[in-house]
């Protein structure tokens, strides 16, 4: 039976509420304008959409899907991953979040703006569709709370830091404090485990930077540690994982710190050792620490004024007390000027950490083709140790526009890096926009090769519309088990006008989601028994299952499922739970046997007194189902007797009275075959 909890996450209306957080969320801009197209492509039939993937997890034949990376420059010179997840899989976490929350908002309410002052949740139900209050909210009070402690004489304070503090939460740890259900709780965990490395291997703990949602689960990881220190009535202040305790004496704060590290510890959580200090405030700023605060006349200044934001932009680089922050700030709103446009030039390859920002400002410059030569010239020309910068200039020196000679330069030098990358998608993208933006035909032939369906995604809007390449790629799309790119293209077409282009496509072959059959009109029920069989044994996808099975559908599609959930943890379960699915199948043949050859004696199902006949009586080698059958029903029968030899079954055998064996590897396997042979039969 499935549980409560599994039951209210899969419900359509919590998808359709997932679905609305993520497209109305705009706390991470950056991040959502890699799915900007798709978004609103999906929108269009989104409901339909969301039908199919509740039914899929309702069925169990939903799979998270992997993940693409990108790792961003830091001012440390490490990177952070920042983490993308397929559209239905963003969905579904969204989903998963929406149950956290209803579990946790009241717990964590009496800490909110007190204690914990970011990612404040938002309980206003009639905006529900909001996960979080806007974040300048919470670290407006968060820099009072610090000035109140300050001047009420606490001017002893720790600053406190997590070491890479998404990465190493535990899954386990998650989820156990929340549920102890199995079937919400594993598929949880699953994805999680899918979601944390692109790796075969996958990790136990990490959680990915991007998603909102991830903001949700690392708030919700660190409750049991704010509650202890906030119970211990020390004066504790959180915003994300930046922490400070206030005390009018080291050793009031020593002992927070104490504990802090302790709780830490027990959520395998690991303190930054380099950034924890205790020092004794001499003055506000100190006591704030590192965090950012510009003055709503400076905010002005810089948004309206090219002199005052020189001047501003002029203090914030010293060497010496270099502003990262105000920098950022100044680069993405600052109005234009020479010495900011002449210090980012100098410090393209320096500075690799304010890419994004240094992007940004110098689109502004992209009728200037000097620029874009001088970009090419200090990072381009030369591979950089780090793949997201170089990738987002060439994605930069698509808007420049270039006389014929230096143009066919770049892309010949474009090409020969796209020749020499294999992993590096942050790079790669760049280079696929770059060749888009000059119309040139060779980046399909890259694209027909490209492993990273979201990298698809993301560069098929770019796509020029070259007819004969564009209608290959198209067709190669429909064969994708991704949706993403295969949508993307469709959408091109039809907004181009060139619904010709789709007359001779055939619907997508291998994508469960139905997601473009719905874009086109030709929605279609989903059979999940097809999609798992499909999935296990990598048969073609069928529909008929439904029809077959009838009224034992659901439970044969619980049995199947959990057959294949635990074939890599535990043989003996597997073979029970597949004899099982397979007994409903055989009983549901034979029914079908009656009704197409009724006059042939096909084996009986009930005695005379209305009781079930024993699956193995009816497999029987004298029966006419095995003479007529026995290549299918062979395979089925050697399985029930290797099932009735396992401990999950009995413990000794019949006939020796020795005790039973568990089922090796090698077993698993040959009975696996088999029955995948008789399935395609």
């Amino acid at each position: 039976m499935v549980d409560e909890y599994y039951k209210k996450f899969s419900s359509i209306n919590n998808l359709e509420l997932a679905w609305m957080r993520l497209k109305t969320d705009s706390s991470n801009v950056f991040y959502k304008n890699y799915y900007r197209n798709l978004f609103s492509a999906y929108e269009t039939t989104f409901k339909e959409n969301l039908k199919i993937l509740s039914e899929r997890l309702r069925g169990h034949s939903y799979k998270p899907l992997d993940i693409l990376r990108f790792y961003v420059p830091k001012q440390s010179g490490l990177h952070r991953p920042i983490t993308f997840l397929h559209l239905d899989d963003m969905i579904v976490y969204q989903a998963f979040g929406n149950v956290f929350l209803e579990e946790y908002i009241d717990q964590r309410e009496d800490l909110e703006n007190i204690n914990v002052f970011s990612n404040i949740l938002n309980r206003n139900i009639e905006k529900k569709i909001f996960l979080f209050l806007k974040w300048q909210e919470g670290y407006v009070k968060f820099l009072k709370k610090i000035k109140k402690y300050y001047y009420n004489g606490n001017k002893w304070v720790a600053h406190f830091d997590l070491a890479a503090y998404y990465d190493t939460i535990d899954h386990g740890v998650l989820i156990d404090d929340f549920s102890e259900d199995s079937e919400f709780k594993d598929l949880f965990q699953k994805c999680l485990g899918e979601w944390s490395t692109h790796k075969k291997t996958k990790l136990k703990h990490g959680i990915p930077q991007g998603p909102t949602t991830s903001n949700l689960m690392a708030e919700i990881y660190l409750l049991p540690i704010d509650k202890a220190l906030s119970e211990n009535n020390f004066k504790y202040l959180r915003y994300m994982d930046d922490i400070k305790i206030y005390g009018k004496s080291r050793e009031e704060v020593l002992n927070g710190i104490i504990l802090l590290e302790k709780e830490c510890k027990e959520r395998g959580l690991i303190p930054q050792t380099t950034k924890y200090e205790i020092i004794q405030a001499k003055n506000i700023k100190e006591a704030t620490g590192k965090f950012p605060s510009l003055k709503k006349q400076e905010l002005n200044e810089i948004k309206f004024n090219a002199t005052e934001t020189y001047k501003h932009f002029k203090n914030a680089v010293k060497l010496e007390n270099f502003d990262i922050s105000k920098v950022k700030y100044i680069l993405k709103a600052g109005k234009k000027h020479k010495y900011v446009r002449k210090w980012i030039l100098k410090n393209l390859k320096m500075r690799p950490e304010l890419v994004d920002e240094f992007y940004q400002y110098l689109l502004k410059y992209s009728n200037d083709p000097s620029i874009g030569k001088e970009i090419y010239d200090m990072v381009l020309s030369e591979p950089t140790s780090y793949e997201y910068a170089e990738g987002k200039y060439w994605d930069l020196l698509s808007f420049f526009v270039f006389d014929d000679e230096y143009k066919q330069f770049l892309v010949d030098y474009a090409i020969t890096r796209l020749d020499n990358v294999n992993q590096e998608y942050s790079l790669k993208l760049g280079l696929y926009k770059f060749l888009c933006s000059e119309n040139n035909d060779l980046v399909f032939k890259y694209l027909e090769k490209e492993s990273s369906a979201l990298i698809l995604m993301m560069i098929i809007p770019s796509l020029p519309m070259i007819e004969k390449e564009y209608e290959s790629l198209l067709s190669s799309l429909m064969d994708n088990s991704y949706y993403e790119p295969g949508l993307m293209a469709v959408v091109n077409v039809i907004s181009q006008n060139k619904f010709y282009m789709l007359t001779n496509m055939g619907l997508p072959t291998n994508d469960p989601s139905r997601v473009i059959e719905n874009y086109l009109g030709k929605q279609g029920n989903i059979d999940s028994i097809g999609q798992i069989m499909k999935q296990t044994y990598g048969i073609p996808y069928c529909d008929k299952w439904e029809n077959l099975l009838d009224s034992d559908y659901e439970h044969a599609n619980i049995l199947l499922f959990n057959a294949c959930k635990s074939y890599n943890i535990d043989g003996n379960a597997w073979i029970n739970y597949t004899d099982t699915f397979n007994e409903i199948l055989i009983r549901k043949f034979i029914l079908l046997l009656n009704s197409k050859r009724p006059n042939i004696k096909w084996p009986s199902l009930s005695s005379k007194i209305g009781q079930k006949v024993d699956y193995g009586v009816i497999l029987d080698e004298g029966t006419r189902l095995y003479k007529n059958y026995h290549k299918i029903i062979g395979p089925f029968r050697n399985l029930h007797l290797r099932r009735n030899e396992t401990p999950t079954s009995h413990a000794y055998f019949k006939k020796s009275n020795t005790l039973t064996r568990f089922v090796s590897p090698e077993e698993k396997k040959k009975h696996s075959d088999k029955i995948k042979e008789v399935i395609i039969h």
